[in-house]
């Protein structure tokens, strides 16, 4: 019996997809990055026994953060610059121009 790795975390992480057809390996940019922005301490710990450090480092300085705080927050816990960070460099919410005349 092959156990999805993928049960041990909540079902509400990955609400807008099936868990159970996420493949850990493929899809491991979309989990990490998942874990990242809303996991909590066990979770974390799930994605550190799957992924080696290199690999979660790739992913959180290409990651768009959902909040900057996060970006900040991952930075100091991977020890990575935050100017290295994608979410850190460019501003993801830009107030269109079509607003500016307000």
């Amino acid at each position: 019996m092959n156990i999805n790795p993928l049960s041990n975390f909540r079902d509400s992480l990955f609400w807008d997809t099936n868990p159970r057809r996420l493949d850990v390996e493929k899809d491991y940019q979309f989990i990490i990055g998942r874990v990242l922005d809303f996991g909590n301490l066990k979770e974390w710990r799930l994605i550190k026994r799957l992924y080696d450090k290199e690999k979660i480092i790739k992913v959180s300085i290409d990651h768009v953060f959902t909040d900057p705080r996060s970006a900040n927050f991952w930075a100091l816990i991977l020890s990575i610059p935050v100017n290295k960070i994608k979410c850190a460099r460019n501003p993801s919410l830009k107030t269109p121009n079509t607003f500016s005349s307000y």
